[in-house]
C-alpha cells in the first residue's frame, strides 16, 4: 500500500539523490531497490510506502534531475523560449552529476523491460515542456503540423552527442546557434 501523506522534504531529497547515484554508478538496467536503501543507509520498506514499486522511484528521481528546479521557460518568443531550454540542457548535461546520470540512460539491451521506464521518462519530461510549444502556437510562432516532442529532440540530441561524445564546448554561443536554427526549422514565418 502506498502512504498518501507528503514525505518531509528532507527525506525525499535524500532518496531522490541516492536514486540519481545509484543510477550514474550502475544505470537504470541493474537499478535495485535493496541495495541502494543499504549502501545510503535507507529503509527499503520506508521507500516502498512512498513509491509503488522500483520503476516508479526511478521515474521520479529521474523527473527531478540535478539543476531542474526551474519551470518551463516563458520568455515571450519561441526563438527565446529554444535558446534558454538548450542552456538549461547543456548546464546540465555538462555537470559532473548530470554526465554521470545521461550515462545510465544508455541502452544497452533493447529488449530488457527498462528501456520502458527511459522512455516514460523521456515522455514525461517532454510533456512537461509541452507548455512552451502550446505558447508559440498561441504566438503564430509555431508551424502546423509540428510535433514538439521532435523540436526537443532536435534541440537536445546535439547538445548530448557534443557533451557526451565528442566533448566538443556545448557553450552559449553553440546553444544560441542551435537554438536559431531549430527556430528557423519550426518557425511558421
Amino acid at each position: 500500500m502506498v502512504d498518501d501523506r507528503p514525505l518531509a522534504d528532507v527525506d525525499r531529497e535524500r532518496v531522490v539523490a541516492a536514486v540519481h547515484e545509484e543510477v550514474a554508478r550502475w544505470g537504470i538496467d541493474r537499478f535495485d531497490l535493496g541495495s541502494m536503501a543499504h549502501r545510503h543507509g535507507l529503509d527499503e520498506q520506508a521507500i516502498l510506502q512512498h513509491w509503488r514499486d522500483p520503476e516508479t522511484l526511478i521515474l521520479d528521481a529521474l523527473a527531478r534531475r540535478p539543476g531542474d528546479g526551474e519551470g518551463p521557460p516563458d520568455t515571450g518568443s519561441l526563438r527565446s523560449d529554444l535558446f534558454v531550454l538548450a542552456v538549461r540542457m547543456a548546464t546540465m548535461v555538462t555537470s559532473v552529476a548530470g554526465r554521470k546520470l545521461h550515462g545510465g540512460h544508455l541502452i544497452g539491451d533493447t529488449r530488457i523491460s527498462s528501456v520502458e521506464i527511459r522512455q516514460t521518462a523521456w515522455q514525461d519530461r517532454a510533456n512537461s515542456l509541452g507548455v512552451v510549444f502550446d505558447r508559440a502556437r498561441e504566438r503564430g510562432e509555431l508551424r502546423s503540423g509540428v510535433d514538439f516532442r521532435n523540436v526537443l529532440e532536435l534541440l537536445f540530441a546535439p547538445i548530448n552527442m557534443r557533451a557526451l561524445y565528442t566533448g566538443e564546448p556545448v557553450d552559449d554561443d553553440y546553444c544560441r546557434t542551435l537554438s536559431e536554427l531549430v527556430y528557423c526549422a519550426v518557425a511558421a514565418v
